[in-house]
């Protein structure tokens, strides 16, 4: 194609997020001799917590979408965009409606989360209105990416109207720590957990199957939320509180991570971790429990971690690994072949150059 592919990439924010993560690195990363990337922000550049570079950002500095709604719609207009891709159900819902105004753009939207659990856990049941509104930006939306298998199906199952707009991309590994790797295992047990403090992410049953060993160990909990009291509680029941510790936040994730002996995800859904897949990068095995979402797309049991279905089982698999380690450089490898940045950018790109020239 002779003329570059204008995108411009919509989030709601750059606050710390799987979506505002992978979608500003998706529009950084693109082929410049091809594509004609532009990220808008629609909240606050002091708020930013993700680095921009090459790319054209433009902030809107507002405190919620549905402030933003003309400051989208002019930058559609004055950028005229091949395609718009944002991601998070509201911020496509009243993006999406805007199509109506720029027939010739495509619209697409990245989905976030597997729907079932936010219902379960957040009690997203949306009104009538909402209802009616999200079938009509489905309907609209000319590409919609699920980031795992399950996520696809559900979505099918709940629209299956959209079925043939469906397109699977894996979450790419959106840092490379080659460098600052070491291929060794730690030398004292130390157990890791990455992700908000919430119930959904399953942190007591953690605590549960920790309570079951016989053995001295450090357990890390990084990230904060609404749910902390209650792990607190359950820490202080089971007698854990003198081996937790608790990072709020912290800017070097992967440093804790390789001075971890396994990182251990409680989630009861993912629409695909992140975080567990960073994990792997740096060469620390996993275990999750098994979930909906991408959690089983990444783990490859006995090469990189495993999943389980109880206590008793991650208890026994924490014992497992710490008799008999696995090879780090293995657990890397895994994962980089299927994840790579350039393999992810270029599925990207190909999909983009597709729904141009369809």
């Amino acid at each position: 194609m002779a003329n570059k592919i204008k995108i411009l990439f919509i989030l709601p924010s750059l606050r710390p997020g799987g979506a505002e993560r992978v979608v500003s690195f998706i529009a950084q990363h693109l082929d410049k001799t091809k594509f004609e990337p532009k990220l808008l922000i629609v909240g606050y550049e002091k708020k930013a917590v993700y680095s921009i570079e090459n790319i054209e950002t433009v902030f809107l500095n507002k405190s919620r979408v549905l402030f933003g709604i003309i400051g989208i719609f002019n930058n559609i207009k004055t950028f005229k965009p091949d395609i718009v891709m944002t991601s998070i159900a509201h911020l496509t819902m009243v993006t999406v409606l805007q199509s109506y105004f720029f027939r010739r753009t495509k619209f697409v939207s990245r989905e976030a989360n597997i729907k079932k659990i936010s219902r379960q856990y957040h009690n997203e049941m949306p009104s009538v209105i909402g209802k009616i509104l999200s079938n009509r930006s489905y309907k609209l939306l000319d590409l919609i990416i699920c980031q795992s298998k399950d996520m696809a199906n559900e979505l099918i199952e709940l629209h299956p109207i959209v079925a043939h707009k469906i397109t699977i991309i894996n979450n790419p590994i959106t840092k490379v720590y080659a460098s600052e790797i070491t291929t060794a295992t730690p030398t004292k047990t130390n157990y890791i957990t990455v992700g908000r403090l919430h119930e959904e992410k399953g942190h007591c049953r953690i605590l549960e199957a920790l309570s079951l060993l016989d053995y001295d160990f450090n357990y890390t909990i990084i990230g904060k939320g609404t749910y902390k009291d209650t792990i607190v509680e359950k820490a202080k029941e089971l007698d854990l509180m003198d081996k937790i510790i608790w990072v709020d936040f912290t800017d070097v994730v992967q440093k804790h991570l390789i001075e971890s002996s396994v990182f251990i995800q409680g989630s009861f859904a993912e629409g695909f971790p992140n975080a567990l897949l960073e994990s792997c990068t740096v060469g620390t095995p996993v275990i999750a429990y098994k979930c909906l979402g991408g959690t089983s797309e990444i783990i490859a049991t006995g090469i990189n971690g495993f999943l389980v279905d109880s206590e008793i089982e991650l208890k026994e698999k924490l014992v497992n690994l710490k008799l008999h380690p696995m090879d780090r450089r293995q657990i890397i490898t895994s994962v980089m072949k299927k994840f790579s940045p350039e393999q992810i950018i270029e599925h990207y790109e190909k999909t983009f150059t597709n729904l141009v020239r369809n």
